[in-house]
Formats: C-alpha cells, sequence, structure tokens
C-alpha cells in the first residue's frame, strides 16, 4: 500500500516498474534444495532404525561404552556402570530424535505454503512420533531389546524440545516485514 502511495505521489504510476507479489513458494527454495532437505531426513531415519536394531542393545554397546568409561574415570561397580549405560542409552534417543526433528522441521518450512512455522512443527512432530512408535514397537518383537513406551515419550520429548526451540528462534529472525525467515 505505501508502495502504491509513493508510486502515484512520484508521478509514475506504470503498473510494469512495480514489484510482482510475493509467491507463496519462495523461488529461492528450489526444488534441488527441497529434495536434499529431505534426503536428509530420510538418512538419519535410517540411522536410527539401524540404532534401534538388535545389534545395538544394551549387549552389544555396553562392549564399547565400558572401556571408554574404564578408561574416563577407572574402575566403577556394577550399579554405577549401569546407571551411567541408561543415561547414555537415554540420552542418546533423546539426541537422535531432536536431530530429526531439526532437519524434518527446515526439510518441511522449505515446501510449506502457509503458516509455515506451524506447518514445519507439526510435520516434524509427527515424524518424530511416527518414527519413535515404529522403532519402539519393532523392539518389542526382538529377543535382545525392548520396546517401552517411556523410550517413545523421550524420543517425543527431544523432538518437541527442538521444534519449541525452532519456533523461538525462527520467530525472533523475522523480518521487519512481518515475513518469517528461512532456516
Amino acid at each position: 500500500m505505501r508502495r502504491a502511495l509513493a508510486a502515484s505521489e512520484s508521478g509514475d504510476s506504470d503498473p510494469s516498474d512495480r514489484p510482482a507479489p510475493p509467491s507463496p513458494v519462495d523461488p529461492s527454495r528450489g526444488r534441488g534444495r527441497i529434495i536434499v532437505a529431505w534426503v536428509w531426513v530420510a538418512c538419519w531415519a535410517a540411522v536410527i532404525w539401524v540404532l534401534g536394531g538388535d545389534r545395538f542393545s544394551l549387549a552389544e554397546t555396553s562392549r564399547t561404552i565400558y572401556p571408554w568409561l574404564q578408561w574416563l574415570i577407572g574402575d566403577v561397580d556394577f550399579t554405577t556402570r549401569y546407571k551411567i549405560f541408561f543415561a547414555v542409552r537415554k540420552s542418546a534417543h533423546f539426541i537422535e530424535y531432536a536431530i530429526l526433528a531439526i532437519l524434518t522441521f527446515r526439510a518441511a518450512l522449505l515446501v510449506a505454503p502457509r503458516n509455515q512455522l506451524a506447518t514445519a512443527a507439526w510435520v516434524a512432530l509427527f515424524l518424530v512420533a511416527t518414527l519413535a512408535s515404529a522403532d519402539e514397537a519393532r523392539q518389542a518383537f526382538s529377543n535382545t531389546r525392548s520396546g517401552s513406551p517411556y523410550d517413545v515419550l523421550i524420543d517425543v520429548t527431544g523432538g518437541a524440545i527442538s521444534v519449541i526451540g525452532l519456533v523461538l528462534i525462527a520467530r525472533r529472525m523475522r523480518g521487519t516485514d512481518g515475513r518469517e525467515a528461512s532456516i
């Protein structure tokens, strides 16, 4: 509106000189960029799926974690060692799904035509919850793993905290013209 008033006041009324209205999808968000973003999501989901397999059960990962633990703090009793293993494994759940949520949020943000932040947030949370539930359901049928709804809760919490952080950051990065910033 201000541009139209400024143009009419300056006597420049040629409509071809005016900038085109912004399109719903920014041309800088090219198809290749969108594909690459979703490939990262798929790759990270595959990593999570592999880590949820039998090769990464407590019995298997403790063989790797214990030597590091022994190198860092020396020999510890079984109870302390189990608590440390438990904390490491649960924080891995949280971090894996926080990264998945970040990657999904960014990919969804590139293709969302309206309400970009809300759409990207819901898509990210949906994918996190779906993959977490599927992974834990698969582990419930494993001989070496046990599926747990608490792990799904940890996974979704990791995703939700990262999405909330991204939404807050994106809102602070909004330009002065009110458009949402691209992450």
